[in-house]
């Protein structure tokens, strides 16, 4: 069978089933190779993709009226001239391919520059989810059930790949959990810091006023962006009310403290380059670790981001000190744009939070800020990917458009900026493109390019009823997470449904378009999403092993999970099981080999008794 053309079995390949491609895999080497073919996968999502995010049961009559459109399309017939032979021939066939390669360009999420593994889209998209969770740290009698809840998380990455889960616990202590998906002890804590470090409650305290203050300081912080990993200096940076820790993360022993004036609400992401950048309520600061800290001068920046009009001139700069201070309070995310990107009229630093515009500066003027983008929303969280964005509104226009205006879009180099939040109660997924192109590109210093509807979209009605949490790029796709627990992926558009699952589920989610019914268990909500492969560190995703590309979470209940697809998740309980029974038995040998001595001992004990009566003694 080896013998066969490739081109036979590519055929072959068109009537096969997905499980049974995956299958059939397993037959060679050479089978393997073929059957893995891009462009098989790359047709099995596109024909396994969702029409509209209306399909997810948000809008039925909407989806209704875009199917209809479609098969209007495909059912109308023209007559064309063929120019050599000048005969008349029907253009049903020719339209079916075309439509067929036009709808395939529109929904296509991949760029140029980009590679990508269909074959794991596949499953991502489509085969079963599961949810993994990390050991929890307990404490107390085991028949007590205690544990302590994470107040917050991130990622150490091993080139691009999540390596170890770092997270502050509520006793004030930083635990480490195993997250490799290679490593037999996934899921496990494998370090554990004091309790009371963070908080800096010593061992000149006992041990209940050290937990108790602990717990009351670590509560009290509330913060969702309080933990940055630096993985090349593998140093971890940790908001703890208005102080910032810097923790080596291999002595898990504080480098440094750094206090600030009001509550630290933000970090960004370290890198050992670049000076972090920390947000409080009222100030946004750089802080950079090779420095002891400054002493802050008095400074005030009056922000007016009511009006979506509002031009630069509206922003009033009074003073400028080594920090910003902030007419509004509430910086709830920062991020950093890498800083050798083709420049797009934009800074490098965006925060956003509270108030309804999003803040930019140029790191090497900071804290000149660079200008403001008007949103509206109150936004819980910032990323990017880096590729341009091509608007919703663009790959829906006519009702499709052109396969050259598709290119045309995606050979323009640039980052898209991504936001979530809440607008009038209501989740809001927003996107930016930030470009070279100034008609293609916003611009903070101008307000009006946000007006352009080919350079954003902001999808306010069908995101979610609740407020959107977090938001994170997986794969080819966007995830983010909302007020009811919901974990929901979309096209890179920001409004085509992938598929979508709730964590307080029981029972098995479904794609896109398909209805089930499901058991819920608590209201619990995702914080925060981690992927766990690093989109800046890991370019080339055809080449990350299966498995490995998954979602660690952060829930409102301070537990920590992996979300995985197409195979079995690890299972603390049975690890912790296994660990016990391990405890057991090596208890057992002890107690065999202490027996052992104790025998020895007394027979030696009465051989000396028997030789002592010898003697009349």
């Amino acid at each position: 069978m080896d013998n066969l053309p490739a081109e036979i079995l590519l055929l072959i390949a068109q009537y096969l089933e997905p499980h049974e491609l995956a299958n059939i895999q397993l037959v060679s080497k050479y089978w393997y190779n073929v059957f893995r073919d891009n462009e098989i996968w790359k047709r099995l999502c596109f024909e396994g993709r969702p029409r509209r995010q209306h399909d997810i049961g948000l809008d039925q009559r909407l989806a209704e009226l875009a199917r209809a459109a479609e098969r209007l399309i495909r059912e109308t017939s023209t007559f064309l001239q063929d120019v050599n032979n000048t005969t008349a021939v029907t253009g049903t066939e020719w339209n079916e391919t075309r439509l067929r390669r036009t709808l395939l360009a529109n929904w296509d999420p991949t760029y140029p520059q980009e590679d990508v593994s269909f074959y794991h889209e596949y499953i991502q998209r489509h085969a079963p989810h599961t949810i993994s969770w990390f050991q929890e740290s307990r404490y107390g009698h085991e028949d007590d059930r205690l544990h302590h809840e994470a107040t917050g998380a991130g990622i150490l990455y091993d080139q691009g790949l999540a390596d170890k889960l770092v997270a502050p616990m509520e006793d004030g202590s930083i635990a480490i959990w195993e997250a490799s998906a290679s490593h037999s002890r996934q899921g496990t804590i494998i370090a554990k810091g004091a309790i009371g470090l963070l908080p800096n409650r010593g061992s000149d305290l006992d041990y209940a006023t050290r937990l108790r203050q602990s717990q009351a300081i670590m509560s009290e912080t509330g913060t969702i962006e309080c933990v940055s990993i630096d993985n090349v200096r593998r140093r971890g940076f940790f908001a703890v009310q208005n102080v910032l820790n810097e923790v080596d993360l291999a002595t898990l022993q504080v480098v440094s403290r750094t206090p600030y004036p009001f509550p630290i609400t933000a970090l960004s992401e370290a890198h050992h380059s670049t000076p972090l950048t920390v947000g409080t309520n009222w100030t946004i600061h750089l802080h950079d670790t090779r420095s002891p800290p400054v002493q802050s001068r008095a400074v005030r920046t009056e922000l007016i981001g009511g009006n979506p009009a509002s031009s630069c001139s509206n922003l009033q700069t009074r003073d400028f000190g080594d920090h910003v201070s902030l007419s509004q309070p509430g910086a709830l995310s920062i991020l950093h744009l890498p800083t050798a990107r083709e420049w797009d009229g934009n800074g490098d630093i965006w925060v956003g939070g509270r108030f309804t515009s999003m803040l930019n500066f140029d790191r090497r003027f900071f804290p000149r800020l660079r200008g403001t983008v008007h949103s509206g929303a109150r936004l819980s969280c910032l990323n990017s990917i880096p590729f341009s964005l091509i608007t919703y509104d663009v790959r829906s226009s006519r009702p499709f458009a052109s396969l050259s205006l598709i290119d045309q879009w995606k050979e323009l180099s640039g980052h898209t900026l991504i936001a979530a939040g809440e607008y009038k109660g209501k989740g809001s997924l927003e996107l930016y493109n930030l470009s070279s192109d100034p008609a293609r590109s916003i611009n903070s210093s101008d307000s009006r390019t946000t007006q352009n509807r080919d350079a954003c979209y902001q999808n306010r009605q069908t995101a979610s009823r609740s407020k959107l949490l977090s938001v994170a790029p997986h794969g080819t796709r966007l995830v983010f997470s909302d007020g009811d627990g919901n974990l929901k992926w979309v096209e890179r558009d920001g409004s085509t449904g992938v598929r979508q699952l709730n964590i307080n589920e029981k029972a098995p989610d479904t794609r896109a378009g398909h209805n089930g019914t499901v058991e819920q268990e608590s209201g619990d909500i995702v914080q925060k999403i981690l992927p766990t492969v690093h989109a800046r560190q890991k370019t080339d995703h055809s080449n990350t092993p299966f498995g490995k590309d998954n979602l660690i979470i952060w829930t409102g209940e301070g537990r920590l999970g992996m979300v995985g697809f197409g195979q079995r998740g690890f299972d603390i309980s049975e690890m912790e099981d296994q660990a016990r029974e391990a405890e057991a038995e090596e208890l057992r040998k002890k107690e065999r080999e202490y027996g052992g001595e104790m025998r020895r001992a007394l027979e030696h004990q009465a051989r000396e008794l028997r030789w002592m009566r010898g003697y009349g003694l």
